[in-house]
């Protein structure tokens, strides 16, 4: 039986770890005091201090959780940051099975092709995406609307048997 996976969108990453590390800025901003030296600075010495305080804090906390420290974001023509227009889809991913319903040895080239049933939450029933070939083990979700669903996968082989459905998995798509 196929496992499934959802790979998650290098973007909704991205803004997660934004606000964490905002969170994270305005806990740390709170706690922290000017010393006497900064605070016979300058305005503008001291906000540099202070983000350099924060730098420093933030970097300890990517180094902690084995995190690389953020490449600068590059901006395209339309003023966009470069990587936000490439932005892959949500993507469904599964494991080939190994095995047959019957605990026999199941090959890569036995499985003739996979069927994703899908459903919104709140509808009764599925409909069927139907996938021919054994190697490709993902299906992008681009054109789907937004809305919460429920998928399970089939794999089905040679003789064109279908092996009974994977347990399902929710995904909200926004």
């Amino acid at each position: 039986m196929p496992g499934i996976r959802l790979s998650q969108n290098a973007a909704g990453h991205r803004q997660l770890w934004k606000m964490v590390v905002a969170g994270m800025a305005l806990a740390i901003m709170a706690g922290c005091q000017e010393d006497s030296g900064a605070s016979r600075a300058a305005s503008s010495q001291a906000n540099e201090a202070s983000e350099q305080r924060l730098g420093d804090a933030v970097s300890s906390i990517r180094d902690t959780l084995g995190q690389p420290e953020p490449v600068q974001e590059e901006t395209s023509n339309t003023g966009v940051p470069a990587d936000e227009e490439s932005i892959t889809p949500p993507t469904l991913r599964w494991d080939a099975p190994l095995t047959r319903e019957d605990g026999s040895r199941l090959y890569a080239s036995d499985i003739s092709g996979y069927r994703i049933y899908y459903r919104l939450r709140h509808r009764d029933s599925f409909e069927v995406i139907s996938l021919s070939g054994d190697e490709d083990t993902r299906y992008q979700l681009e054109d789907f609307p937004p809305g919460a669903y429920e998928f399970s996968i089939t794999a089905l082989d040679d003789s064109g048997l279908e092996s009974k459905r994977s347990d399902a998995v929710t995904v909200d798509l926004i």
